[in-house]
């Protein structure tokens, strides 16, 4: 492959060669610059990709604006082949990562350069642009429209009206309102009394043919005014600015003007810069709101100790006066900021630069900001995700109405030189996990998060099943092997690190038997009481229920039970256990009794019996031993005198005796022989 080392680029573009020596320089210098920040906080510009392929070979100088659509719309400078050589190429990207494969604008067919894009768009997305080109011989500008989203061009028309010299660094606005309605500024070298000058011309028809062109800067000198930009409000007021040294003791300062007739007459211009000495300030870029704002930044060299900078400043009264200028980048060390790009949307105001800050680890990067009212900036972010020591310059941004930032630039990190892009989502993601379901258990759930969606892709998938088991990716399966209520949650996030969250509830149905434990064959004597248990007895969940047969007509409920078998013989009991769930199941074992001979309760009556018999037995013994000694009593008394022989005597007094209790009183016995 044959590379042209250099086209006719920007006086600032022209620098990034002969840039190169110092920018080594400041690379040894590394150990004197602070180190690189902490990346940042989500949202943080996602993974930048390559903008430029066949047929075009390299890439540089991008011009990017972001349509209504929200695509990202990217004209820049390629190499097109030996026959070609340096060509005008467009792509388009809907989510700053992958981007359309580039279509050649320009369509001359020999090799001429054509060099310096600058694109825009109109209400409906139509695509302009506008670069230099030298295939007349002298640097022209030239234009061409595509009305099909990039697919095609129209043929390609000059717009300056002098072909003498040179016309370069050309700056296009379409009217926001009236698509027909062009305007261009270039640098413009055709007055050798004046030197360079802004100029400028538009097309009423368009894009197919343009007006007279006419001269911006107001000045009498032989200044080099250079670098426009150009914006367009609502009620068709044209604002440029540009780099402008006609106060010598001021250096280079920036210059404004408008123009409210479509460019026929411009108002006295004016240096927009507060600054008091001699500082440059130069590559201006504008911007308009909704509402009539214009706001502008450059690269400001005011500060000796930490130049150049990044200022801004804003006009809320159509450009008759501008606020105090305001620093952008936030860096407190002696880095280098340059060459910002500027845009506005959605009350969104964003800036981006080349940044030496890190250049002792990563050499010159890509940094952003953005505002709300173009007066306070945000910390800087860094754009470009590589941490090596690459070449990051040149950069052009865009906004979408969501405020998304979109962002192109030169990068030597492949090739040497190429256009590299990313954006910066500042929209979450939304998530969505699926319905509730309700599955039994062990069955294989299918999980999808594909209905989930953000506004420029979704980057990754994470799941939680919400048993402690997890997966990644879109769609997956989990079987749970437990019973329960789960919450599975996907978490989903975007390529700026937004993230959001959903939840699906998984209902797991207990389709598990318990196992019954306490059966078991067993013998026992006819009414001897028989113990049971079943409180070993398990379950996934929990064991509710329990039931007993002994096979006797006889049952129990509880998970311990007491039995006694009255009858002797061979017995078929069961245990059935029971879960929540209704899931039972079901031990049966045998119980046999055996016969007792005698048995307990004829032993126990046999012993009553006894227990009788014996008390019958001692009350007759006690009678015949009352009688027994009832009889030696009455032997032992003296025999009785006859009345007829003598008369009783007296019986002697007897001393009282205790009263005996087996003394009896019998009936006299017979009379006793004399």
């Amino acid at each position: 492959m044959v590379r042209v080392p250099t086209v006719h680029v920007r006086a600032t573009r022209r620098m990034i060669l002969g840039a190169i020596v110092p920018l080594l320089a400041v690379a040894l210098m590394g150990l004197l610059v602070p180190p690189a920040a902490a990346a940042p906080a989500a949202p943080y510009f996602g993974p930048a990709t390559i903008v430029d392929g066949p047929p075009a070979y390299w890439a540089a100088e991008p011009s990017l604006a972001v349509g209504s659509d929200r695509v990202a719309y990217l004209a820049f400078t390629g190499w097109g082949g030996s026959v070609t050589q340096s060509d005008i190429f467009f792509t388009k990207s809907s989510d700053g990562r992958t981007w359309s494969v580039p279509i050649r604008v320009n369509n001359d067919a020999g090799g001429a350069s054509q060099s310096e894009p600058a694109l825009a768009l109109d209400s409906a997305n139509a695509i302009y642009i506008a670069w230099t080109d030298s295939r007349n011989g002298n640097n022209d500008v030239f234009f061409s429209k595509s009305t099909d989203g990039g697919l095609s061009f129209s043929a390609n028309v000059r717009v300056n009206d002098v072909t003498t010299n040179s016309q370069s660094e050309p700056a296009l606005a379409v009217d926001p309102v009236n698509p027909h309605l062009v305007h261009v500024v270039w640098t413009d070298t055709r007055s050798g009394v004046f030197g360079p000058d802004i100029f400028y011309a538009n097309s009423t028809d368009g894009g197919l043919s343009f007006n007279p062109s006419a001269r911006v800067n107001n000045d009498a000198g032989a200044s080099e005014q250079g670098v426009p930009a150009i914006a367009v409000a609502l009620n068709e007021d044209v604002y440029v600015v540009w780099r402008d040294p006609r106060t010598p003791a001021k250096g280079l300062d920036i210059y404004f003007s408008k123009s409210s007739d479509r460019g026929a007459t411009w108002t006295p211009s004016f240096n927009i810069n507060d600054d008091s000495g001699s500082a440059n300030q130069q590559d201006p870029t504008i911007a308009v709101d909704v509402s009539g704002n214009i706001y502008v930044a450059w690269t400001d060299s005011r500060n000796a100790n930490s130049q150049p900078d990044i200022y801004a400043t804003r006009s809320t009264n159509a450009g008759a006066s501008f606020a105090a200028n305001v620093k952008v980048n936030d860096d407190l060390g002696a880095a280098i900021q340059w060459v910002p790009s500027l845009a506005a949307n959605g009350g969104k105001i964003v800036t981006a630069w080349a940044d030496s800050r890190t250049s002792g680890s990563t050499s010159w990067d890509i940094y952003e900001s953005s505002s709300t009212d173009g007066l306070t900036w945000s910390p800087n972010v860094k754009v470009n995700d590589d941490s090596l020591p690459n070449f990051q310059f040149s950069p052009s941004v865009g906004i979408d109405a969501s405020g998304d930032v979109f962002a192109a630039w030169l990068d030597t990190r492949v090739s040497g030189q190429d256009v590299f892009g990313s954006v910066l989502d500042v929209v979450p993601p939304t998530a969505n996990a699926g319905s509730s379901v309700s599955v039994g258990q062990g069955t294989s759930v299918s999980f999808d998060g594909s209905g989930s969606s953000d506004n420029l892709g979704i980057a990754g998938y994470s799941w939680d099943f919400g048993d402690g088991s997890s997966a990644t990716g879109a769609s997956g399966s989990h079987a749970y092997p437990n019973a329960g209520s789960y919450v599975a949650t996907v978490t989903v996030w975007d390529y700026s690190g937004n993230s959001a969250s959903a939840t699906r509830t998984v209902t797991v149905r207990d389709t598990q038997a318990p196992v019954p434990r306490g059966g078991g064959d067993r013998t026992v004597d006819e009414g001897q009481p028989l113990f049971f248990d079943a409180s070993a007895s398990t379950d996934n969940v929990e064991v509710t229920g329990y039931a007993w047969n002994f096979g006797d007509n006889a049952t129990a409920t509880t998970p311990t039970a007491t039995h006694v078998y009255a009858r002797p013989g061979t017995y078929s009991a069961s245990l059935t256990v029971t879960d929540a769930a209704g899931n039972s199941a079901t031990s049966t074992f045998t119980v046999a009794v055996r016969t007792v001979s005698p048995k307990s309760n004829e032993l126990l009556g046999m012993i009553q019996v006894l227990d009788i018999l014996v008390a019958i037995l001692a009350v007759a013994l006690a009678v015949l031993g009352w009688m027994y000694f009832g009889l030696r009593r009455r032997e032992r008394q003296p025999p009785a005198t006859p009345t007829s022989v003598r008369p009783p005597a007296p019986s002697p007094a007897q001393p009282p005796k205790e009263p005996d209790p087996l003394d009896m009183t019998f009936p006299p016995g017979p009379p006793r022989s004399p």
